[in-house]
């Protein structure tokens, strides 16, 4: 399952810690959860947001978004939820309007009904919110015609939840997925897998772009191991073991060091004639 590239003395190690497991669910066209896929409206009624042959998706970069596509009411039609040119949507026009997703969950701008008119996603006294944990959207959007509408209820239980922030077989996020317009398994000519370049925030559609190690000096007083990219967002842990066949043993005080961007160095404060070294990657709860 790792992935291993020699330079000099050096290795490479690659782990990945799971997220939520799930699959995309085959109902409307957008990510949607067909088990939990309604808002209420007061003076609407039902908004279905996975109907048949359409549906909303929710859009995330790994820090901010937009949501896309339709929803249906029985009682009040098609609810359009972002204009045609895609967003983020700066909202100032009648061609780049729709709903927009920010670093916290909170989604703001408008949606269009043609027959309700616009939605407010953050309305005075009122806002919508989606957890990046389970995707459960909440909070209340205010349309002039049709009132409040709700995003989780009881009696029934209603909600909507978005399959963005669910995980594949080997933990990598749906809406990155979708982001990089890959599978987990997609391989660009690097011989590394989508779902690794995941776990090592790489590009996974660049042959060029991949987890390395740049160096290695063993110059006293200590062994540094130079590597990028260090993202934040991913920490960090220098292993070491003297013979191939032994086990990998951690660094002293070099384990779970976060990235901060572009090229990093973890440090053994030994050095050693002969030494085999591996950084391992973690994404960052």
């Amino acid at each position: 399952m790792d992935r291993t590239k020699d330079i000099g003395m050096s290795m490479i190690r690659i782990s990945v810690m799971l997220f939520w497991l799930g699959a995309l669910v085959a109902h409307g066209a957008g990510n949607i959860d067909a088990t939990s896929e309604y808002a209420w409206a007061e003076n609407g009624g039902w908004l279905q947001a996975a109907a048949t042959n359409a549906g909303v998706s929710v859009h995330f970069d790994g820090s901010s978004g937009y949501l896309s596509g339709h929803a249906w009411g029985e009682n009040i039609g098609w609810v359009k939820f972002g204009a045609n040119t895609g967003g983020p949507y700066v909202n100032t026009s009648a061609t780049n309007w729709g709903v927009n997703l920010s670093s916290s969950g909170t989604l703001s701008g408008h949606a269009w009904g043609e027959n309700v008119g616009w939605i407010t996603f953050d309305p005075a006294f009122g806002g919508v919110m989606i957890n990046f944990t389970n995707g459960t959207f909440s909070g209340r959007a205010w349309g002039e015609n049709i009132g409040w509408l709700t995003f989780m209820g009881t009696s029934p239980d209603y909600g909507l939840r978005t399959l963005a922030f669910d995980a594949q077989a080997q933990g990598t996020p749906n809406w990155w997925l979708d982001h990089h317009a890959v599978t987990e398994t997609t391989e660009d000519g690097d011989q590394v897998p989508a779902w690794k370049e995941y776990v090592a925030d790489t590009d996974p559609n660049d042959p060029g772009s991949y987890f390395r190690i740049l160096s290695i000096s063993n110059a006293p007083p200590a062994t540094q191991v130079a590597f990028t990219p260090a993202s934040p967002g991913r920490s960090y842990t220098l292993m070491r073991r003297s013979l191939l066949t032994n086990g990998w043993n951690h660094v002293a005080g070099q384990a779970g060091v976060p990235g901060t961007g572009g090229e990093n160095t973890l440090h053994d404060t030994n050095t050693w004639a002969r030494m085999f070294y591996t950084v391992e990657v973690t994404v960052t709860p």
